[in-house]
């Protein structure tokens, strides 16, 4: 019995030994002293825990583990103000290349600088800073837009919607860089001969603010008890859970009306897969993860990078790709 209790003991003694001297380090793979050695040390600061960072996560470093020199340390920010801290705290670990998916553009900006001036190489991932970087890897909002566009006159051509386009779009924040989304689909309509017009909206969406779904669920409501709702066809979403919100509104009662979402998100793939949503778009995150390890291991290697616009160092990974009941299967499997 007494040996037990000392075995015990010992154990415990060297659990907490290990969390004193070892702060910070990932036991199971290696952790800090594996990431200083490295060649190319990536420092990923995502911009939240959520499904999508989280596989994101995965994404990063399954592919990191398959090329030689290359290591990866993650930070998920708890909240804007949070992710400074993440850069610094990567930085400070040795992270010789920096990839920033940020929360906020603004609120990053000093721990970015601050990098730079360390001589870091600086990534991002899609939002743009107001700030020298070394390459971003963005795909055109606009893309979206353009393949749900392709997606309607395809169907405009077999009969199965109207010509008559009556189109209400849901955004879900008002910058012009997301509005890319909307533009792309009434930019295509209207360069390929199709008539479509706007409905409601000062500025032609309304704006379920925050990305809410339950703000619009609300919008849509209000379509139905106004019957707004009767002048409507299509209703285009800024993504999926907005998507869904304009969903649990309509209720089943308006087969004809058209939803379409952007992301290819949980919620989007559910709703595609029990036909309450007609279309989405899927972002290949595998894509993207590529293009960005691969641009941080050849800043550090000092190799050409072939971008999509040089003079803006953007990389286009060519990610975005149409999302229905007959492609679903073979974008995320079953």
């Amino acid at each position: 019995m007494k040996k037990c209790g000392i075995g015990r003991v010992a154990v415990l003694a060297g659990v907490v030994f290990s969390l004193l001297v070892l702060p910070g380090t990932n036991l199971f793979s290696g952790g800090q002293d594996e990431f200083t050695k490295a060649r190319v040390r990536i420092g990923v600061a995502l911009s939240s825990s959520d499904e999508f960072n989280m596989n994101l996560d995965k994404m990063y470093r399954d592919y990191a583990a398959t090329l030689p020199g290359v290591a990866v340390t993650i930070t998920h920010a708890k909240d804007a103000q949070s992710q400074p801290d993440d850069i610094e705290n990567l930085v400070s670990k040795g992270a010789n290349v920096m990839v920033i998916r940020a929360t906020d553009g603004n609120t990053v900006l000093a721990a970015v600088n601050a990098a730079r001036a360390r001589g870091v190489k600086i990534v991002i991932d899609e939002t743009r800073l107001e700030t020298d970087y070394d390459a971003i890897i963005v795909g055109e909002q606009k893309e979206h837009g353009r393949m749900l566009a392709g997606y309607l006159e395809e169907h405009v051509k077999a009969g199965t919607i109207p010509r008559d386009i009556r189109l209400a779009y849901l955004a879900g924040v008002a910058s012009e860089n997301a509005l890319g989304r909307m533009y792309g689909i009434t930019e295509t309509l209207a360069k390929d001969g199709y008539g479509y017009n706007l409905v409601l909206g000062g500025n032609g969406y309304d704006l379920a603010e925050g990305w809410s779904a339950t703000k619009a669920q609300q919008i849509v409501e209000n379509w139905i008890s106004s019957g707004k709702i009767n002048d409507i066809n299509v209703i285009g979403c800024m993504n999926d859970e907005i998507a869904n919100g304009a969903i649990t509104a309509l209720g089943g009662n308006y087969p004809n009306i058209l939803v379409l979402g952007v992301d290819g998100s949980t919620v989007g793939q559910a709703n595609i897969r029990n036909g309450k949503m007609a279309v989405t778009t899927f972002q290949d995150t595998r894509v993207s993860v590529k293009a960005i390890v691969d641009a941080c291991v050849s800043l550090i290697d000092g190799k050409p990078i072939s971008f999509t616009n040089s003079a803006t160092k953007t990389i286009d990974p060519k990610h975005i790709k149409l999302m229905t009941q007959e492609t679903i299967d073979s974008l995320v499997g079953r």
